[in-house]
């Protein structure tokens, strides 16, 4: 079976100008061809967009090269530098884009892609405005089910932060499970392989957990340098209780 993209995070169709990151996901492990020689950035008007992604000497796949990240150039993203001040942010406030990914595309078994994959958005205003764990809604499940736990994040966290930063203990222990985010990676469910017991829990956040623009918990990417405050070390704790 040729391979597909199964899909483009961030998943979400309102992207802020500051936006970091693009992640393609394929459904097969696939070769290194020069990805952006296979990505086209269009606007609105079909224009194609160029200079907005970052060269790197290497692609940035993942172990099993099933995915790859497109980095936008952090020069365009971060305010005061030399890119920024000569071309402005990579995005339109406003503006619709289309993001184009070619059926050139070879897996390990040279099939072309089945099909070219696009996703459409809309840039929307910046996003200066750190993770806060304080602000997130915690839902609990009910005892001897298998029901999700559900985080209401009030941010757009990126998929791999959510995936990989944040861990549920009980009698500190780890609970393992299957993570899955909806609504344009603002809501954190968490399926557990048993059944929940009655107790307290807690939800560890590791300040390394970013949002979709690179802001970390309590640090935003964009900062200044005069601003510039490290980032605690401390792992956050949200607790909930299952009756």
């Amino acid at each position: 079976m040729p391979p597909n993209v199964i899909e483009i995070y961030p998943t979400t169709d309102s992207i802020p100008v500051n936006i970091l990151r693009f992640y393609i996901q394929f459904s097969q492990p696939m070769q290194e061809m020069n990805i952006l020689k296979h990505v086209r950035l269009t606007n609105q008007d079909g224009k194609n967009i160029t200079g907005v992604f970052y060269e790197n000497q290497y692609e940035l796949w993942n172990q099993n090269r099933t995915k790859v990240t497109l980095v936008i150039d952090p020069g365009r993203v971060k305010t005061g530098l030399l890119a920024n001040n000569t071309m402005g942010r990579a995005f339109d406030n406003g503006q619709y884009y289309t993001l184009n990914v070619d059926s050139l595309l070879l897996d390990f078994n040279d099939r072309n892609l089945a099909r070219s994959h696009t996703k459409t958005f809309v840039a929307v205003g910046e996003d200066i405005i750190a993770p806060n764990q304080k602000t997130w809604s915690v839902s609990a499940p009910k005892p001897m089910s298998k029901q999700a736990l559900h985080i209401s994040f009030d941010d757009k966290i990126d998929h791999i932060s959510a995936k990989t930063f944040i861990k549920v203990l009980h009698k500190n222990n780890e609970v393992t499970g299957d993570i899955e985010l909806r609504n344009g990676e603002q809501e954190w469910y968490f399926y557990p392989k048993k059944e929940w017991k009655k107790g307290d829990y807690q939800i560890l956040i590791h300040p390394a957990l970013e949002d979709i623009c690179a802001n970390s918990l309590n640090q935003i990417f964009d900062h200044q340098i005069e601003g510039f405050k490290q980032n605690s070390k401390e792992i956050s704790i949200l607790k909930f209780t299952i009756h």
